[in-house]
């Protein structure tokens, strides 16, 4: 009879850490995509996790580590520090009203403030990280405007000056026409040579 209750007991803690840890992946892939308060969700349904299997498994303190690493990817450092404490002060009150041993108490006030505070750190520096690099392309976009409009101003500047020169030539050769026609063809020589250098230029 004992044994029969024993091993129905021992399939249902089975049943529920297959069940807990099926939600627990689920959770993590999810955590990885989702920002703000959808995250915010994230970490306590795995803070809650970790206090409801701590009564029958003391392994469960882990959930408590991924808890607050993924509390420390919160945008706001202030957020994030307050959801890492809040994890480690959940995992604490566990720790005591399971009376768990040792290497729990070291497992949920060591590593969820450690681990947190790490991707906290790391994900505070990617994101700035990230700006300087919208930066740094706004700075290569901005120059590269800045160097076509110079463009465009010398070649509005060589363009104004060669075709004023051509406009006078040509007047000039139109004057010249019937009065010198040697001295209208040169002109319009030039006109051509300066046309050409327009051109190449």
């Amino acid at each position: 009879w004992y044994s029969s209750i024993s091993s129905a007991r021992s399939a249902g803690h089975w049943a529920i850490t297959l069940v807990a840890t099926a939600a627990f992946l689920a959770s993590y892939f999810r955590a990885h995509w989702v920002r703000g308060a959808r995250l915010v969700a994230i970490v306590l349904f795995q803070t809650a996790l970790g206090a409801a299997l701590t009564a029958m498994n003391f392994g469960a303190s882990v959930f408590f580590i991924y808890a607050a690493s993924f509390a420390g990817r919160l945008e706001r450092a202030r957020d994030a520090l307050g959801l890492i404490a809040l994890v480690a002060l959940a995992g604490v009150a566990c720790a005591w009203l399971a009376d768990a041993p040792p290497f729990y108490w070291i497992t949920v006030v060591v590593f969820p403030p450690l681990i947190g505070g790490v991707n906290l750190h790391f994900t505070r520096v990617e994101r700035a990280n990230a700006r300087l690099r919208l930066a740094q392309a706004e700075i290569e976009h901005l120059a590269a405007v800045a160097e076509r409009e110079r463009i465009a101003r010398d070649l509005h500047d060589v363009l104004g000056h060669t075709l004023s020169l051509i406009i006078l030539k040509s007047e000039l050769a139109s004057k010249l026409a019937e009065r010198d026609p040697a001295r209208a063809a040169r002109e319009i020589r030039d006109v051509e040579q300066v046309s050409r250098k327009a051109l190449a230029e």
